[in-house]
């Protein structure tokens, strides 16, 4: 992984963003009571912050081969905020629920994307980020609920763990992205596929037999 990371600063400007949504996530889930009063407003903070890393690393690999999936991310993560103060004085459980629901799908829009890119590119790690995609979805719903309930410090730890999760499925992602290589895994796919198949049919070929038996069993039963 160090000689790809030292070739690719993508690598690293991704790594560092969902590592510090990790960190943030964690804080959060620590210390409650920071956001307790204002959970809008401290979701608003969390996502300018995000804003601010993930644009600087879109700038940080501008000479790289990059993609424009960070940019987005960032793009993303500024709407979010800005919806959160926008709504702050409305009623604080749609403020939140809507906030990280709009987050929730337009990430998942972004991250979806580059899915279908690496599918039409023939890269069968394509797989790999839709098993993640999957998680994050799946949390997000998880947390996302808990948003439209009553205000209480539970919001603040909820936020937290929507960060940390969002950070750590999507720091392991990239980091089996870069580790795994798609011929092997393809392999591994195929394999798993395979073995299926043969099980299935040896479950038939078994099934057939039984059948002939119980066929030859009234036969005889016949007979006599």
């Amino acid at each position: 992984m160090n000689n790809f990371v030292k070739k690719n600063n993508v690598v690293i400007a991704d790594l560092f963003v969902y590592f510090v949504m990790a960190i943030m996530g964690i804080i959060a889930i620590v210390f409650p009571g920071i956001g307790y009063e204002k959970p809008a407003v401290y979701s608003a903070m969390l996502f300018f912050i995000i804003t601010f890393f993930s644009f600087g690393g879109y700038f940080f690999t501008r000479d790289s081969k990059v993609t424009y999936e960070l940019l987005i991310f960032s793009l993303i993560s500024i709407m979010t905020a800005m919806y959160l103060l926008l709504y702050e004085h409305a009623t604080m459980t749609y403020a939140l629920g809507s906030g990280y629901l709009m987050f929730s799908v337009l990430s998942t829009m972004n991250k979806i994307y580059w899915i279908y890119k690496l599918k039409k590119d023939n890269n069968d790690l394509w797989l790999l980020r839709a098993i993640a995609v999957i998680l994050l979805l799946f949390i997000s719903i998880l947390t996302i609920q808990n948003f439209y309930r009553v205000v209480s410090e539970v919001q603040t730890i909820m936020i937290g763990y929507y960060f940390l999760s969002y950070g750590l499925i999507s720091f392991v992602e990239l980091i089996l992205f870069v580790n795994v290589n798609p011929k092997s895994f393809k392999e591994f796919v195929e394999g798993g596929y395979t073995s299926n198949n043969k099980l299935k049919k040896i479950t038939d070929f078994n099934n057939d037999i039984d059948q002939l038996n119980n066929i030859t069993k009234k036969k005889k039963k016949k007979n006599h």
